[in-house]
């Protein structure tokens, strides 16, 4: 049987669901109140609103500046998020040490002492985004498997499908966000598939050829490959390609 606090915690996420607040909202609400026991210091949610990337709709606890970069991650971004949501298991890291271990790029975030904890949220057995949290106290042995996330879990679905539905299609299918790829980057995915050196490139977009060696370094990182033609195809599927090139 549940614990009766459990049974409250519950009810007020299911509450909290069906008045459909903001990502923001809701994301603080799953840190003050359906993680209080386990001392949450920050949350954060993410919707596959576009095939092949996690959004980042919802932080509570993280300053902007580290929240900010990762507003939309590739799903191929080694990250305890996406992750969970490739993988579609729950991946819990009890320390600080065994979070940069795995992820040596999360060392300069990550606080001297905490649990990083990632889960999958689905919707009928689909994945359809992922929550992640930090807290001071290591949940409860057999956490990933108890009724009590199942459920929270699977009201996370629903607000996350309710938050997809509610979306206008334009928003749904609204490429990188800014602070990810800039128009010159966009620019410089198309002259790939032109097969133009980085020389031809920097001409051709009125930039030095520096500007332009350290936007293809970004390019590639925010993909996660190392060549030209893995770039224009991920491009293609996630259907980045949009600003057109100048003259």
């Amino acid at each position: 049987m549940f614990e009766e606090r459990q049974v409250e915690l519950l009810a007020e996420l299911a509450k909290t669901v069906l008045d459909e607040p903001t990502p923001d909202i809701f994301v603080s609400h799953i840190a003050m109140k359906v993680l209080s026991s386990v001392e949450c210091t920050g949350a954060i949610l993410g919707v596959i609103q576009r095939e092949g990337f996690l959004d980042l709709r919802g932080a509570y606890g993280y300053p902007d500046n580290d929240v900010s970069p990762y507003r939309r991650i590739p799903l191929w971004t080694p990250l305890p998020i996406t992750d969970a949501a490739r993988s579609g298991s729950i991946n819990i890291f009890n320390s600080p040490q065994n979070l940069v271990k795995a992820y040596p790029s999360l060392a300069e975030f990550q606080a001297s002492e905490g649990v990083t904890v990632s889960a999958p949220i689905k919707f009928r057995n689909s994945v359809i985004g992922a929550i992640g949290f930090t807290s001071k106290k290591v949940p409860h042995a057999g956490f990933e498997n108890s009724p009590v996330t199942e459920a929270v879990l699977s009201l996370c679905g629903l607000y996350v499908r309710n938050f997809l539905e509610s979306r206008e299609p334009v928003e749904r299918e609204h490429a990188l966000n800014s602070n990810t790829l800039s128009a010159r980057q966009k620019q410089i995915i198309r002259l790939f598939e032109m097969n133009l050196t980085t020389d031809q490139m920097a001409d051709r977009l009125r930039y030095s050829p520096s500007t332009i060696k350290q936007d293809i370094i970004r390019i590639y990182d925010i993909f996660g490959v190392s060549t030209r033609d893995a770039v224009v195809e991920l491009a293609k599927k996630a259907g980045l390609i949009e600003t057109p090139v100048a003259n």
